[in-house]
């Protein structure tokens, strides 16, 4: 069980239909896409019935042949089962990092947010990155291993490897760990809401 320091807001990042099109579609992915997906739901509902602050954080990419982009509204969709209700915030980011280019640092600091829960796509991105800054800006950040997930990605020039995508999640994980936030697994952050909640 998580012990939350203080009031936990959620950031929820990318959880928007390019990554289940094209060319995302045709690599692997771990863990399961659609179990990650369904965990983030899961504790997107635990946030909202603990009436704590949930926030939402898009990609637009400015690649022309990414599905992630206004350009391309099927990948640029937010997967219904993480979609933004009634007041909770949203921000759009072209870049990695959910607090680049954004009002996410600001919207924080104004609430008096400082403990977040981060989770989305992908691990080793968008995830990995808003942590790091999250974690660098002094924020409190706890990552649910099964509420993220990575593709398989080649090696850099140089190299012929290709990584699968259980390895590049681990690795982007045990990279973040007690480095930039603590990771832990969505189970542990519910127990940890209800618990905070009592």
């Amino acid at each position: 069980m998580v012990n939350f320091p203080s009031r936990p807001a959620l950031v929820v990042i990318d959880v928007q239909n390019g990554f289940r099109i094209a060319p995302y579609s045709e690599m692997e992915v771990f863990p399961p896409l659609e179990s990650v997906i369904a965990t983030i739901s899961t504790i997107l509902q635990e946030f909202r019935a603990s009436s704590l602050p949930v926030i939402h954080v898009y990609h637009d990419s400015l690649e022309d042949d990414s599905p992630l982009r206004k350009g391309c509204p099927d990948g640029y969709a937010v997967i219904p089962e993480a979609a933004a209700i009634k007041d909770e915030i949203i921000f759009v980011k072209n870049v990695n990092s959910g607090f680049i280019g954004t009002g996410l640092e600001a919207h924080l600091r104004d609430a008096k947010i400082d403990t977040l829960v981060i989770l989305g796509l992908t691990t080793s991105h968008c995830v990995s990155t808003t942590t790091r800054m999250a974690g660098n800006l002094g924020f409190k950040v706890f990552v649910p291993r099964d509420g993220t997930a990575m593709f398989e990605r080649s090696a850099a020039p140089g190299n012929t490897r290709r990584f699968d995508a259980e390895t590049m999640h681990e690795v982007a994980l045990s990279e973040l760990h007690e480095e930039f936030a603590t990771v832990v697994t969505a189970k542990e952050i519910i127990d940890g809401l209800k618990s905070h909640a009592v």
